[in-house]
């Protein structure tokens, strides 16, 4: 949902516009902010395969995606990736907890 999308939906509702609710457009972020974002996408997640928590980014290919983005403050993006990668983090595990306490409540009916 884009910013247009969010203050449209708004209106329809009869809801007063949350300015801290309004999508960001990545395209007004920083450079480097956007090249984080980029390698965020670009790397591949790491899931444990019994449970399937996620376990992260693999950072193998990290240097040859900078390399082929041309990313030349690479010690600000990577600061700015672990960031990203820190909330990531925190969303999987809250979704997590929404699961196990679903499961849980599920059991407890039958």
């Amino acid at each position: 949902m884009n910013a247009e999308q969010y203050i449209d939906m708004c209106e329809q509702m009869g809801w007063e516009v949350d300015e801290n609710q309004i999508p960001k457009d990545p395209s007004d972020l920083p450079l480097e902010a956007q090249q984080a974002l980029i390698l965020l996408n670009s790397l591949p997640d790491n899931w444990e395969g019994m449970n399937g928590t996620w376990l992260g980014k693999d950072y193998s290919g990290l240097g040859t995606i900078m390399d082929i983005y041309e990313i030349s403050n690479r010690k600000t993006v990577f600061e700015l990736l672990k960031v990203a990668e820190s909330e990531m983090s925190k969303y999987y595990s809250d979704k997590a907890k929404q699961r196990e306490s679903l499961a849980k409540t599920q059991r407890g009916r039958t």
